[in-house]
């Protein structure tokens, strides 16, 4: 018993361990009336295997469901000098705009199919069964309407707001995962594995749409009369995921640390990809997504076992830190801002500029104008979360797993594009707007720059982001 406190304590303090060719404990009982323990490795390492021993072939099929709460709070920045807002020209971000509230439910089919020792090939489909989002009053928003409008008075939205609910297919997966190292095949060594995942955007992709009145209006970008579009539900992009984790079990504990990386690319037919909204526009700044990095420590805890009914319980704690790089992405605000008739948004940008016969600057005539979409340049921030999740393996063939965790964003800007490229060399035609007070140069116009949104003063940020998640699956083991 001793040594079961021990095994508690040293991973924790001790992480140079995982890395020690110390003989493991996972497979020594300590006393008589103490139980034997598997020599699995821990779930978060396990990879499905063939052709080992006397299994010549592995697959696992799981069915999982996962809800999701999110809650986070909308502001804007001001320019106005109020008493506790803004004064001597400094701009505050403590307008307050909306609360705005997802929930989100998904059936996760997944199946993991052994190739040989140590590898694995991994197919995942995740179905949405109900995606809705909606947008509420912030201690007193709603009686301040003239904060949401343009200069024209047209509102660019109003609170309340209610987005379509979306359900479907976002993307189908398929991976590959490998045990570099097994300590059950080597005790001296850690667990280590590494994945790959490729996603393939295959829904319907996503339009921003307002259903406040309680029918569906999803405008066209370039035309705002016709509003049929379809809200979609998929992100419509093409997805790399690249993870690596390592593991070692000491006794009845094993911890454990990674880190993964997902890498997302547009389709062609989404509003990232078309004519509505180029990627290849010269003056954009950013075309892609955010680039999300998730550093994970970890500890499963294995206090049952009996190895002669393959059973045993095993808990998980986890602590994660995420990293979202700067990107265009669909923002809490996509379907407020994308389905807004306000001239300030509907009107498109000149995609280029080029030299006039006149010797000034003027519209390219020759490259498409770009239309906003709902699609916004958010700033890049931070996340921590924590969950925790318990497995019980019921036999052979079976395994149950529940889990749940919360996770906090950093607060962040939404809206936050530059209005000029300094990336190209400009001249006095492709110049445009983008030269100072004294006609010095300072780039090439962003197409997707909006100063309504996008200007500071005029931005818009989301803060003290809650998102709650619960989980639960079963696992068949053939």
């Amino acid at each position: 018993m001793r040594r079961a406190w021990l095994a508690l304590v040293v991973p924790f303090f001790g992480a140079p361990a995982l890395f020690a060719s110390s003989r493991a404990f996972a497979d020594e009982p300590i006393a008589a009336s103490e139980p034997r323990l598997l020599d699995e490795t821990a779930e978060v390492t396990s990879v499905v295997d063939a052709f080992d021993r006397d299994n010549p072939f592995d697959l696992h099929i799981s069915a999982g469901f996962i809800q999701r709460w999110k809650r986070a709070d909308i502001h804007r920045e001001t320019e106005l000098s109020q008493p506790g807002l803004t004064t001597g020209g400094f701009v505050a971000n403590t307008e307050n705009v909306a609360k705005y509230m997802q929930d989100l439910s998904i059936l996760d089919i997944r199946a993991d199919v052994g190739l040989f020792h140590d590898l694995a090939l991994i197919f995942r489909l995740p179905v949405i069964l109900s995606n809705s989002q909606s947008m509420e009053d912030l201690d007193g928003s709603t009686k301040n309407p003239q904060r949401l409008q343009d200069p024209t008075g047209a509102q660019l939205f109003s609170v309340p707001f209610k987005s379509p609910t979306r359900s479907g297919i976002d993307y189908f997966a398929v991976g590959l995962d490998w045990a570099v190292l097994n300590q059950q095949r080597n005790y001296t060594k850690p667990t280590w594995v590494i994945g790959v995942e490729g996603r393939f955007g295959i829904g319907d992709p996503l339009h921003a749409c307002n259903a406040t009145s309680g029918t569906n209006v999803c405008p066209n970008p370039a035309d705002h009369t016709q509003t049929n579009r379809s809200p979609g539900v998929s992100r419509a992009m093409y997805g790399l995921d690249v993870k690596t984790v390592i593991s070692k079990r000491f006794g009845y504990v094993e911890p454990y640390t990674g880190f993964e990386a997902l890498f997302e690319f547009p389709r062609g037919d989404s509003d990232f990809g078309t004519a509505v909204n180029p990627q290849d526009i010269k003056g954009a700044l950013v075309s892609t997504p955010p680039i999300i990095g998730t550093f994970t420590l970890g500890l499963e805890w294995i206090p049952w076992e009996r190895r002669e009914a393959f059973q045993r319980l095993v808990f998980d704690l986890r602590l994660q830190g995420i990293y979202n790089s700067p990107g265009r992405d669909y923002s809490e605000l996509f379907d407020a801002l994308g389905s807004s008739n306000a001239p300030t948004l509907t009107q498109p940008n000149a995609g280029a500029y080029t030299l006039g016969s006149g010797g000034g600057s003027v519209v390219d005539k020759t490259v498409p104008p770009v239309y906003f979409t709902g699609i916004t340049d958010q700033a890049a921030f931070g996340a921590f979360s924590a969950a925790a999740s318990v497995t019980w393996q019921a036999g052979e063939y079976v395994k149950f797993a529940v889990g749940g965790g919360v996770r906090f964003n950093q607060g962040h800007t939404v809206t936050a594009a530059d209005p000029c490229n300094p990336s190209f060399t400009p001249n006095a035609g492709t110049a445009g707007p983008c030269k100072t007070t004294n006609n010095t140069l300072t780039g090439i116009p962003d197409p997707n720059y909006r100063a309504i949104i996008d200007t500071p003063g005029r931005r818009f940020s989301v803060d003290n982001t809650v998102i709650g998640t619960f989980n639960v699956s079963a696992t068949v083991m053939f």
